[in-house]
């Protein structure tokens, strides 16, 4: 195969590429679970200098749907919560301490309270469920439209470099198109049909814990009618 006709396959491939890694990237940005991507673009007002989130804090997962993020300084706090909530008006911000080892003044083990921020994904209600699933279905069709125009333009080029090859070397360019087509394309949906299924396990977490919620309130209810019964029986026994 020429190298023109492989440079033209190498540069679809990192269009196809490229697309593909910004459509991963925005929807890890449409926050269901906590992904560290989201908080990339977060930066802090600390000693009058903006600072990235990763320089000025330390973080760490606490679960698949929370952030615990630990300013350098105490006094940073403030300015690390008014980062967030610049970025991510969403998220769910608390404030916590937690017990770290330590040693005191003298070398000696100890322990001291290590004030963080935890930050909690917003739940996956029925508003947000449909607001997702609809950012979720426009980017997965910008991003198809992408590859559609990458590979337009590809075939304008490679009907040009193609002319005078041979019916076996046509084949094969068909045979390496169809190829790299299928890898990219099955790697776009398989990322689509992950968030639609991170979006719809979310929402069933929120579903669970409302009928919870509702029986707890209704198990609340008839042990409050009983005690009523009663109270009323022993009153009227007197």
């Amino acid at each position: 195969m020429r190298r023109s006709i492989i440079r033209e396959f190498e540069e679809l491939a990192d269009a196809m590429s490229g697309y593909t890694t910004m459509f991963g990237y925005n929807l890890k940005n449409l926050c269901v679970k906590a992904e560290e991507v989201s908080l990339l673009p977060i930066q802090a007002m600390v000693e009058g200098e903006l600072q990235n989130l990763e320089k000025c804090t330390t973080i760490a997962k606490k679960d698949d749907y929370s952030f615990m993020i630990f300013p350098n300084f105490e006094e940073d706090m403030l300015a690390v919560a008014k980062g967030i909530i610049s970025v991510h008006p969403e998220f769910k911000q608390e404030e916590k301490t937690m017990k770290v080892d330590t040693l005191d003044s003298d070398g000696n083990p100890t322990e001291a309270d290590a004030p963080y921020i935890l930050v909690t994904m917003p739940e996956v209600d029925d508003d947000r469920y449909d607001l997702l699933k609809d950012a979720t279905n426009a980017l997965h069709e910008t991003c198809k439209k992408q590859m559609e125009v990458a590979n337009s333009k590809a075939d304008i080029n490679l009907a040009q470099l193609t002319v005078d090859e041979t019916e076996e070397n046509m084949n094969l360019i068909k045979a390496e198109r169809d190829k790299l087509n299928k890898q990219w394309n099955d790697q776009r949906e398989n990322l689509y049909t992950a968030k639609l299924q991170e979006i719809e396990d979310a929402h069933n977490k929120w579903l669970a814990a409302l009928d919870e919620q509702e029986e707890k309130r209704k198990e609340y209810e008839a042990s409050h009618s009983q005690d009523v019964v009663l109270s009323m029986r022993l009153d009227s026994d007197d």
